[in-house]
């Protein structure tokens, strides 16, 4: 047989089995990470649904429809890497991408003031940096990340989730707080924080916001 058929055969039998394996770790890490999740949610509130987003290979979604304070309701979405097809997962991973944590959180207040916390070479802070019309105020944070605020009472917010920030910000893509609903958006790398209870981690985010936004 031709040489070349046979590595095209070979290369069709490997990605093939690249799919079936890497179909069947993420079916078993989406149950993994959403029980780590589901063990600190009676935190937020009792009321929720959840479900997955298509399977537990592609990740969950979990809704809070009645939080406790300060937030009213939450959504929040696991979202696992595609490790099933070897180039995309090969691509995405080599730009950063992990698997994820995304909350994005209504609150019972509002508040007038703006912060945002996120790597200072990353394309959010080219962009914010780009706004002059309403300047935002910027410092350094911890691990390499830059807080930049704006409006009333936001250098206080910024001040009130130093402590949070310190704990966490390791893990954390991007936390964005506004004064448009969702209020608070926060995106996280999930395998850092398995180390941590999610009652922990959820209960410091509580208490983080909750000291901001008095």
């Amino acid at each position: 047989m031709d040489p070349a058929v046979v590595a095209v055969i070979g290369l069709c039998v490997f990605l093939a089995l690249w799919y079936g394996g890497g179909h069947l770790y993420n079916r078993r890490r989406g149950q993994r990470l959403f029980r780590w999740l589901e063990a600190g949610l009676d935190v937020l509130g009792g009321d929720r649904e959840a479900g997955w987003l298509g399977s537990p290979a592609a990740g969950a979604r979990i809704n809070v429809t009645r939080g406790t304070p300060p937030f009213r309701r939450l959504e929040i979405t696991l979202l696992l890497e595609n490790r099933e097809i070897l180039p995309l997962w090969l691509l995405s991973h080599l730009r950063g991408k992990r698997d994820g944590l995304i909350i994005k959180a209504t609150l019972r207040s509002p508040r007038r003031g703006e912060v945002e916390i996120m790597p200072a070479t990353g394309p959010v802070a080219q962009g914010l940096r780009r706004e002059q019309e309403r300047p935002w105020t910027w410092q350094e944070g911890p691990y390499g990340l830059f807080i930049a605020y704006r409006g009333s009472g936001a250098r206080a917010q910024a001040a009130g989730l130093a402590p949070w920030l310190e704990a966490y910000g390791a893990h954390l893509h991007r936390f964005s707080w506004r004064k448009a609903d969702p209020h608070i958006q926060l995106q996280a790398n999930v395998a850092g924080l398995l180390a941590t209870p999610s009652e922990t981690f959820l209960t410091g985010l509580q208490a983080a916001v909750g000291s901001a936004a008095r």
